[in-house]
């Protein structure tokens, strides 16, 4: 009898070797927990905060629009920081901007220092967003990308959803504490600080992560074809007919521009339906977001004048359900598609939208924000990797870029405009017009990813 390990099983003991993160991979998976625990505390109570310390809702409309703002306008320039120091100096950077932020509304929650906190809040994000998944790819390979891409989403989800279910007793117990009110300015401050003590926290793991020696290598076997660029190279431009050039591309001096661009910019200029198409839902469910999501905290207090220790329930749950119901999303594209299954999801939440803001009784509230928050965000992976699948390798980087500033236009012009409507009216004409905002995308990915395709596959049938 052989004794000998076959090529089977070893095989099967270095893939299980493979999906052993190493050590800087772990520390960052601790860092983001620590992170986006103190990050969801803040989270939950800043609407409520602004408005225990005396202000108004315009003027919380203000501040929201201002992180996002101040995020756009610095973007590039963060984006040539980050190339300067390093991605975990960046990560370290992120952290401490965003525990000054969450201090400085602890400390002294003047009119000025809050407009400071929220821009150094929208630099923060902006330096993340940029560092984290490089970094995940750096600490990783073949075997263990996924596995720690996959682990990082579950602790966005899993570690936000505890933390907010405890917040509200948190913010209880330093309230008992400081003998004041569970619900008063001062417990909400006492809260924030803690907040900030645990952000500073999440920067020691990145202390002990050291500059990995290894360098990626292509895994054996899995080179790409000839024929393929690898991710980065130069492509092409894309082949356009005789006068397909958009204007921008005919205006004076633009040619000598375009020819010194690399690629794809220069495509995406003279050709703009190469990825404007894949900007429209982004954009139109940026404003639906704007005007309603981030402010169902405040819905909650308003229409039930429920308990922070319930609303951080509802959240936590609301949270969770989330993160379980993406894992669906993928199980029924492979029956319907893609694009079918966003677009039907995307339909299905509106419905529960309309109960949640129209029923006034708290358990169908809870249940229609429930079965919302599931069906919208059950297809919002699932879009980018169609987008993906329609990018050449090389513009991926670009295009996703471009898809995710879409999502944020909404929250410069929206916030403001909302809380204008809270005041004044309620937030009925909100949830209507997310509706609509929502119901608008829906239509626009029927549109120009279904109706466009099955005519033109009718009209490639007609010519044969």
């Amino acid at each position: 009898m052989n004794n000998q390990p076959t090529d089977q099983s070893k095989t099967t003991r270095a893939r299980g070797r493979g999906h052993s993160l190493n050590r800087s991979a772990r520390l960052y998976l601790l860092h983001a927990a620590l992170l986006t625990a103190s990050l969801a505390i803040y989270g939950l109570f800043f609407n409520l905060a602004i408005e225990a310390l005396g202000y108004s809702r315009e003027f919380l409309g203000t501040l929201n629009g201002l992180s996002i703002a101040v995020a756009a306008v610095l973007s590039v320039p963060l984006w040539w920081l980050v190339s300067r120091i390093g991605l975990r100096q960046a990560l370290a950077l992120s952290a401490v901007l965003q525990a000054l932020s969450v201090v400085l509304i602890a400390w002294m929650p003047t009119t000025g220092l809050l407009l400071l906190a929220v821009a150094l809040t929208g630099m923060a994000a902006t330096l993340f967003q940029v560092s984290a998944p490089p970094f995940m790819m750096a600490h990783s390979d073949a075997a263990t990308r996924d596995h720690l891409f996959s682990a990082n989403q579950a602790i966005n989800v899993g570690v936000a959803g505890v933390a907010t279910f405890f917040a509200g007793q948190l913010k209880a117990g330093l309230g008992g504490l400081l003998d004041v009110d569970a619900e008063s300015a001062l417990a909400y401050r006492a809260t924030f600080g803690a907040a900030g003590i645990g952000l500073f926290i999440s920067i020691l793991p990145l202390l002990f992560i050291h500059r990995s020696q290894r360098r990626d290598k292509p895994d054996a076997g899995n080179s790409s074809p000839p024929n393929v660029a690898p991710v980065g190279a130069p492509t092409r431009p894309p082949e356009l007919p005789p006068g397909a050039d958009f204007w921008l591309a005919r205006l004076p001096g633009m040619r000598w521009l375009l020819a010194r661009l690399p690629e794809p910019i220069p495509g995406f200029v003279r050709q703009p339906a190469l990825v404007v198409p894949l900007l429209i839902s982004p954009l139109l469910i940026s404003f639906g977001a704007a005007l309603l999501i981030q402010y169902l905290n405040l819905f909650f207090k308003d229409q039930f004048a429920i308990s922070d220790i319930v609303l951080g329930r509802i959240f936590a749950a609301i949270g969770i359900t989330t993160g379980f119901a993406a894992l669906a999303g993928p199980i029924i594209s492979t029956r319907i598609g893609k694009i079918w299954t966003i677009v039907l999801t995307q339909l299905l939440s509106i419905p529960f939208l309309l109960l949640m803001g129209f029923v006034p009784v708290l358990s169908v509230a809870i249940g229609a924000a429930l079965a919302r928050g599931a069906f919208f965000n059950m297809g919002s992976p699932l879009y980018d990797a169609f987008a993906m699948e329609r990018t050449d390798e090389s513009a991926r980087p670009i295009v996703i870029g471009l898809i995710n500033g879409a999502y944020t236009v909404g929250y410069l012009i929206a916030p403001r405009i909302s809380t204008h409507v809270q005041e004044r009216v309620g937030f009925a004409p909100l949830f209507v017009a997310t509706a609509l905002f929502y119901a608008a995308a829906a239509a626009a990915n029927y549109l120009l990813f279904i109706r466009k395709a099955s005519v033109q596959s009718s009209a490639a049938i007609t010519s044969q």
